[in-house]
This record gives C-alpha cells, structure tokens and sequence, in this order.
C-alpha cells in the first residue's frame, strides 16, 4: 500500500492523502489514505465525484470505518 503522503485530511487527525491514481480503462479514482503509524486504506471511486468537499467526505466515512475495526479487532472483534 502507498505510504508517501501527499496532503493532510481536512478535519483529520493524523490521516494524510496518498498520491491518487487514475484508471483509464474504467474512469475511475483510487484514494489511498496513510495515517501518520503508517496504517494505511484506499477507496475507489468514479471520475464524476471530484469535488474536494465530496472526497472529503467520503475520505471521513473510510476513516471512522477503518478505525472502528481496528478498535473492534482490538477487543475480540
């Protein structure tokens, strides 16, 4: 998984953007997403969703996500 960062999350704690990579083939965007203990994710997403507030948001949803699991791992999950 991509572990340069790019550019903090907005509205984040310790989450920073990955360089984006584009598909060609099939329009579509992955999003990786590092955290600063280089735990990282990534989201895929349509070429239309590029409003820097609509990344933001989705960036939020698979942060929250990502950190309950681990949360849940932690305790038996």
């Amino acid at each position: 998984m991509v572990t340069k960062t790019v550019s903090p999350v907005p509205g984040t704690d310790h989450w920073c953007y990955g360089a984006f990579e584009f598909d060609r083939e099939t329009g579509h965007r992955t999003v990786p997403l590092v955290r600063d203990d280089g735990r990282s994710t990534a989201f895929t997403i349509p070429d239309f969703v590029s409003e820097p507030r609509d990344l933001e948001a989705i960036s939020h949803i698979v942060i929250t996500a990502c950190e309950r699991w681990e949360n849940r791992q932690g305790v038996g999950g």
